[in-house]
């Protein structure tokens, strides 16, 4: 036997192997097909040297020579395309036809003249193809290609350094690519430098780090894939083996034992190891799968029981972090966010971020239209980096994104990263997601509901208080009148009896006193009853003055009693503006509680300041401005503030949910509201501008009572 075809040979068969066990492990995968056909030609390239350097005739020779090269031609094609596919260079993607294109031109003159390939040497060793004409050309593009597949991955190593799976997946790949170009010196041979072809040494060598890459970083998730494999061959080896073995090597001692019949003995140990084989197989199968996956199939029951439990978790705040930090914890990825589609800006905004540290990853809004969004709404499952592509708005680093659909109404997704071990995600992994994406939707749902419950539950509650509130004050105000009547009543009395003035003077200043106290009551009872009447269906002529005043009236003894000095500065004559009275006084009334809340943080002999100002900054716009001395609001948050559930407050102080209410009923005004502060500690100032009534003849009007103001 001719020793120098052994290492084609193996080489040949380590390649189909491995082109195999990838492809079939996901067919349908573009980088699949590609790194098959890769394996596939250098399976050809070597198993045609193996044919050729096994037989000694000419004829053979002169058909083997063509046949070996026809795969040969497609290996820097081949290469360019799973690299291209691996890297996504969407761009060069419309290249790789062109590229087949090419190799189809010196296919074309490798079986159809003499100008690529002119026959073949004799050498010791064997026979080898001699390059004609053509042939430098083709090593031209090849080396190109190799260029350019090299510059690629040396790139893409820089760009990944921030994802260690992925960097270590191209700085593996883009060794072994290295390695297999050295293959290359076996051209030499072409041009007949008789030395024997070591190619076969590199390819080997590439082969390994592919195989290593493949294992240990997941580059095209087969490892499971592997380990069956070789635990099918240790089983049949062991079926196989054992019984020739004996044949072999015991021999003679079982014919001194057994006589004549000594082969009866590997043939029964044959049949009880081949019976035994595929139950021996399962079981180091289902070990092996055990130990391989053990922490996957630990998270995914994890996920499992999660899927279980978000329904009782009835605060939508509670629940995203919930996911967030379990999902986390469990998975060992490296971050996940929670995206809730909002009603208020129309957008898929950020609800969490796990840990916070990642949130620079992510946009804050991100629209209905956003081309990650129409993919996950038509493929309505979950989609790996891949699949997703590059986009502007989410880093995912290897990581999947996990669509949550009602219906058909996608409502909310997560993005997650890739796994803190390197590993990539595998179907499993996929599917243990898709399951916990239903049960998210459900969950969030199931929040949303209890949300709007509780919010209409807060509604009537408010619209009793302000029932109650205005019945109080009503029946208030009557002692009051009686008080008011009974000191006139005591005056007159008083004057008729004819009292001494010293002892007069005395009795006239309790009098006063209790009509200046009777009438401060009053005063405040008549803003309660205004506060809480019912709302205009409608806007309606009124004065800003009159809001300002109310607001006053209500709001003075908080501002006494929090030792708040209060200045107002309101433009003399300000025009009539159309707008509804208590949902304006609202708006006052949050910005003022904003401010004590925000005063409480001048320091101790500081005086406390909260200035309103009204003003025409324009002929068609009034303006308000309400600003404090307090802790102010950083620059970052500025634009925030406005939003649901933001709040510069702790979380035990507030929801976040005042200023919002504001921005719909100016939204209602069609005014516009935004927010100024030097910083934080230097105060801060909300603005407000409402467009002016044009016809100056209109009179205030108290419109037609329908609806209550808005919460």
């Amino acid at each position: 036997m001719n020793v120098f075809v052994i290492p084609p040979l193996v080489s040949s068969i380590l390649f189909i192997l491995l082109g195999v066990f990838v492809f079939f492990k996901n067919p349908r995968s573009n980088i699949n097909q590609a790194f098959g056909l890769m394996c596939l030609v250098t399976f050809w390239w070597q198993f045609s040297w193996f044919i050729l350097f096994s037989f000694n005739t000419e004829e053979m020779a002169s058909i083997m020579v063509r046949v070996g090269y026809s795969g040969i031609i497609f290996i820097p094609y081949s290469f360019y395309h799973f690299f291209i596919f691996f890297l996504k260079k969407d761009r060069e993607k419309k290249i790789v036809p062109f590229a087949y294109l090419a190799g189809l031109f010196f296919l074309f003159f490798n079986w159809s003249s003499n100008l690529f390939i002119k026959g073949y040497y004799k050498y010791s060793w064997g026979y080898y193809p001699k390059a004609g004409i053509l042939h430098p050309l083709y090593l031209l593009t090849l080396f190109a290609v190799a260029g350019r597949v090299t510059y690629l991955l040396y790139k893409e190593s820089f760009d990944t350094k921030s994802s260690p799976a992925r960097y270590n997946q191209v700085k593996y790949l883009l060794c072994a690519f290295v390695i297999y170009t050295l293959a290359s010196f076996d051209f030499v041979v072409n041009y007949g430098v008789g030395i024997y072809p070591i190619g076969f040494i590199f390819i080997i060598i590439s082969l390994s780090i592919m195989a290593y890459i493949i294992v240990k970083y997941h580059l095209l998730d087969i490892k499971v894939v592997f380990t069956r494999a070789w635990i099918f061959i240790i089983v049949y080896l062991l079926v196989l083996g054992v019984p020739l073995g004996l044949t072999g090597w015991g021999k003679n001692s079982l014919q001194e034992l057994l006589g004549v019949n000594w082969y009866w003995a590997p043939v029964f140990l044959a049949i009880i190891l081949a019976s035994a084989g595929p139950f021996i197989y399962t079981f180091l199968r289902r070990q092996a799968e055990e130990v391989l996956l053990h922490d996957q199939r630990h998270y995914q029951r994890t996920l499992t029981e999660l899927s279980k439990t978000m329904g009782r978790i009835r605060d939508l705040d509670e629940l995203v972090k919930a996911i967030a930090k379990r999902v986390v914890d469990t998975v060992k990825v490296s971050f996940v966010a929670v995206y809730l589609y909002s009603e208020d800006y129309k957008s898929y905004q950020l609800k969490e971020c796990y840990p916070a540290a990642e949130k620079e990853r992510f946009q804050e809004l991100i629209t209905p239209d956003y081309p990650l969004v129409s993919l996950l709404n038509q493929q309505k499952k979950p989609l790996l980096s891949e699949e997703v592509g590059s986009t502007d708005k989410i880093k995912l680093n290897n990581g999947l994104v996990i669509p949550c659909f009602i219906g058909d109404s996608l409502i909310a997704f997560l993005a997650i990263g890739s796994k803190v071990s390197n590993q990539m995600y595998t179907p499993d992994d996929v599917l243990a997601f898709e399951a916990l994406s239903y049960s998210t939707a459900l969950a969030i749902e199931n929040s949303q509901f209890w949300k709007e419950i509780e919010e209409r539950q807060r509604q009537a509650r408010i619209a009793e208080m302000d029932l109650f509130s205005y019945s109080v004050a009503h029946e208030i105000d009557n002692p009051m009148s009686v008080i008011k009547g009974q000191v006139g009543l005591i005056r007159k009395t008083l004057r008729e009896l004819g009292i001494p003035k010293d002892k007069l003077k005395n009795l006239t200043e309790s009098l006063d006193f209790i009509d200046d106290a009777q009438d401060r009551t009053s005063t405040m009872v008549n803003a309660i009853e205004d506060y809480g009447k019912p709302v205009p269906a409608d806007l309606v002529t009124l004065k800003l003055e009159d809001v300002v005043s109310s607001f006053f009236m209500l709001y003075k003894p908080q501002f006494k009693h929090e030792g708040v000095y209060f200045e107002k500065e309101i433009s003399v004559n300000l025009p009539l503006m159309k707008g509804i009275k208590q949902e304006l006084v609202q708006v006052l009334v949050n910005f003022a509680n904003n401010s004590i809340h925000a005063v409480k943080a001048v320091p101790q002999g500081q005086q406390k300041i909260i200035r309103l100002k009204a003003e025409l900054p324009s002929p068609d716009l009034v303006r308000i401005s309400f600003s404090d001395n307090g802790y102010g609001i950083v620059k970052d948050k500025i634009k925030a503030v406005f939003a649901p559930f933001v709040t510069t407050k702790a979380s035990t102080e507030g929801k976040g949910m005042g200023l919002s209410t504001v921005t719909k009923i100016i939204q209602k005004h069609h005014g516009r509201v935004w927010a100024d502060s030097p910083g934080k500690g230097k105060g801060a100032t909300m603005i407000v501008e409402f467009p002016i009534v044009k016809d100056d003849s209109q009179e205030p009007s108290k419109g037609t009572i329908k609806t209550k103001r808005m919460f």
